[in-house]
């Protein structure tokens, strides 16, 4: 029911529109209505829909799946992406969230932090997969340096939320890795699909929500992401202290050397 509190003539057509879709069950409230007016008319409604009510706890919310696309090609990430988000028109009970993150190895090291953790924020309440695109081919500079930085940034806590997508020439389609590839993905927990660009996503869906299962529904929040710069930072701050008490460990060495070679100088004169 819709309840307005305008004149009837007021209304505009939206307002129509509504009430239309609405069973056109309107009721006006003016300062001349009485509540026993507005309660006949809850109890009418009542009448005509048979006593049958709607339980709103037995609406289920839409599923989150938040995504993060990474990799040094920026064309390839945000074709990846498209196919991805095309999938929302088939799965309405799954609200779908795609980031592209940038090419680390292209940013400063402050832009590096920004834009890690602008990505982790955006995917409330965390990200579920990570999708790390590789060429099925040995590695350029470029692709080794930004994985590299991605395990870096992230931590191996990246481990269990990652999942290495492999480029292949769908002329060129086969199981069998070369050994650089092999390597990444040991190094980021095993997990992989081979995907080309005639290739139809839904499998490397299934693959994802069969690695949330797996997870158990987890994800890599930004409290996982602060708390691996934390973990960093203080190894940071225990490595330096024991490198200025071995530099002033060595000094003083030094220096009892240059003592007793002054001892033994003088010793001779």
């Amino acid at each position: 029911m819709v309840l307005t509190t305008q004149e009837t003539t007021e209304t505009s057509d939206i307002l129509q529109k509504i009430i239309q879709k609405c069973a056109n069950r309107h009721f006006s409230l003016q300062r001349s209505s009485s509540p026993d007016d507005l309660l006949q008319m809850f109890e009418d409604i009542v009448k005509m829909s048979d006593g049958l009510r709607l339980d709103c706890a037995e609406v289920s919310e839409c599923k989150k799946l938040n995504l993060v696309v990474c990799g040094s090609d920026r064309t390839l990430k945000s074709f990846i992406s498209g196919l991805i988000l095309q999938q929302t028109d088939r799965r309405s009970d799954v609200e779908l969230r795609v980031i592209e993150l940038p090419a680390l190895i292209r940013l400063s090291e402050e832009d590096v932090m920004r834009q890690t953790l602008r990505c982790v924020s955006l995917c409330h309440p965390g990200v579920h997969v990570f999708i790390l695109i590789i060429p099925d081919a040995p590695l350029n500079n470029e692709d080794k340096a930004e994985t590299e930085k991605i395990q870096r940034i992230f931590s191996p806590r990246i481990n269990k939320h990652i999942m290495i997508l492999i480029k292949q020439n769908p002329e060129r389609q086969t199981a069998e890795l070369n050994e650089e590839t092999q390597s990444v993905i040991e190094s980021f927990g095993g997990r992989h699909h081979f995907i080309d660009l005639n290739t139809q996503v839904s499998t490397l869906m299934e693959n994802i929500e069969q690695m949330l299962e797996e997870n158990r529904g987890e994800f890599f929040s930004t409290e996982t992401f602060l708390d691996a710069q934390m973990i960093k930072l203080l190894k940071f701050e225990e490595m330096k202290k024991k490198i200025q008490s071995l530099e002033t460990h060595v000094l003083s060495q030094g220096n009892e050397q240059t003592n007793i070679l002054g001892l033994k100088l003088q010793s001779m004169f």
